[in-house]
């Protein structure tokens, strides 16, 4: 899929933002169109929440693909973040699953060092740096999941999708404590 990113103002709120707009391949008018056709679809897609759009920076295209290394290591090499996975942009998934993944070792990496003096062991062999990617490895199945999905519910046109996907918008906004528990989740504090 493609996406678009815009600056706009909201005149009700005086407010500056950038804009992700992920559309199916091939969807290249509102690459093209006028400033007031793209604000027209743009309002009459994202609604009112943030006011009525009045102006657009510059529209850029970039294609998405999800991308994934064959191997994450070798020895005394380590492919992490985009290198090792180049997710869809939705939502910081891609930067949030590099801080874990950087943590996860950095753990392993510390244990190791603490073993080497005693077991002759090297932080860059590959048994050790084999140990990261299994510790990562179900974050890693579900945060592409994820991703993959919030983008196939968010880029859908199926009428069922979009009702369901409405159902959870409106549910993160009035069910108590949903909201912070997704966030802990795509955040990788749970």
């Amino acid at each position: 899929s493609d996406n678009q990113s815009n600056d706009k103002t909201a005149s009700d709120n005086n407010k500056n933002m950038a804009l992700v707009w992920t559309l199916p391949e091939g969807n290249d008018e509102l690459l093209t169109c006028s400033e007031s056709e793209f604000l027209k679809q743009l309002q009459q897609r994202f609604g009112f929440r943030q006011g009525h759009f009045v102006r657009v920076g510059k529209r850029v295209q970039y294609p998405l693909n999800l991308l994934l290394a064959k191997e994450q290591v070798r020895r005394s090499l380590v492919l992490m973040g985009n290198a090792a996975h180049f997710l869809h942009p939705v939502a910081g998934q891609g930067f949030n699953l590099a801080l874990r993944d950087c943590y996860s070792l950095s753990a392993i990496l510390d244990a190791a060092a603490n073993k080497e003096h005693s077991e002759n062991v090297s932080i860059g062999d590959i048994d050790v740096l084999q140990q990261y990617v299994e510790a990562q490895h179900l974050d890693q199945l579900a945060t592409i999941s994820l991703s993959d999905n919030f983008v196939e519910w968010f880029s859908s046109s199926s009428k069922t999708k979009s009702i369901l996907r409405n159902i959870g918008l409106f549910a993160l906004d009035v069910v108590p404590g949903l909201a912070p528990v997704l966030a802990k989740r795509t955040m990788g504090l749970n």
